[in-house]
């Protein structure tokens, strides 16, 4: 998705801009990471996103979205099919991995923070919006949000290969979101 189809400029985010309801465009969004195989070497891929909306009045009251565990790429497939597996992701009892947002600072930077699911299990997860490349198209009914967050998969209960695979993944989101009408 792009803002820059308008005529005007795109908006900064700001408050105000995105009070509302919103729904994710899940084929305009994207979830990329990047973790250390014998924790120095990176490895990189993505996840497919499914749904998400949020719901953003005077704050966030919610944010949710959905990606596909089943989706896991990193261009490897014998790397994937493992990562998929069992004693990763096990995406065949867990296709999804969900994050909940329940609360944003609006203070520099932004924050989102709520609880991601992985394989029945919830923890913690901090995302730190860079609102600098965010945008709000000029009518103000599209929403691009950049957000970055660290992921310690160990306490997500994704602890297989300890010894060569690194516990942290740095997470990539672009979520492009579309306004509810009211």
């Amino acid at each position: 998705m792009s803002l820059t189809d308008h005529s005007e400029a795109a908006t900064g985010l700001t408050a105000a801009a995105v009070d509302g309801s919103w729904t994710l465009d899940a084929g305009a969004s994207s979830v990329e990471f990047t973790g250390r195989h014998f924790f120095f070497l990176p490895v990189t891929g993505a996840l497919p996103v499914r749904s998400g909306s949020a719901v953003l009045r005077g704050g966030l009251r919610k944010v949710e979205a959905e990606v596909d565990a089943a989706g896991f790429s990193t261009g490897n497939a014998n790397r994937d099919k493992a990562v998929r597996g069992p004693g990763f992701l096990d995406a065949d009892r867990f296709p999804s991995i969900r994050f909940t947002g329940e609360h944003l600072t609006t203070g520099e930077p932004w924050r989102v923070t709520g609880l991601i699911e992985v394989k029945g299990r919830s923890v913690p997860l901090a995302f730190t919006v860079d609102t600098g490349a965010c945008a709000v198209s000029p009518d103000g009914t599209r929403a691009v949000v950049h957000a970055t967050a660290e992921l310690d998969r160990h306490a997500c209960g994704v602890s297989a290969m300890r010894p060569l695979v690194g516990p942290r993944l740095r997470l990539r989101v672009t979520a492009a979101f579309v306004r509810t009408a009211e």
